[in-house]
């Protein structure tokens, strides 16, 4: 099975604001949220369609929101792709 893990980083957007766009987003979509941190949260979604994925990253980039993606058979690992992602990211080493 292929999870996906969207990971979403902004410091003044609140983690519930972040967990009702994503709920919003992926309504008919098996998903979990999880509150990383104050400024990071993170949504698994199971057998994820890679273009709507890929569509609701481009639309909370386009609101400011730090959005990275991976996907993995093993939900585990899919975390910690998505975790390296945006570390990545945030360093700026990785260019999307």
């Amino acid at each position: 099975m292929l999870w996906c893990c969207m990971v979403l980083h902004h410091s003044s957007i609140t983690s519930y604001t972040k967990s009702f766009l994503l709920r919003s987003i992926f309504q008919k979509e098996n998903i979990e949220i999880e509150v990383l941190d104050k400024a990071t949260t993170a949504i698994f979604i199971e057998r994820a369609d890679k273009e709507k994925v890929w569509q609701a990253t481009v639309d909370l980039e386009s609101i400011g929101i730090q959005t990275v993606y991976a996907f993995h058979d093993e939900k585990d690992k899919v975390l910690e792709d998505a975790l390296g992602l945006l570390a990545q990211s945030r360093s700026g080493e990785y260019q999307k």
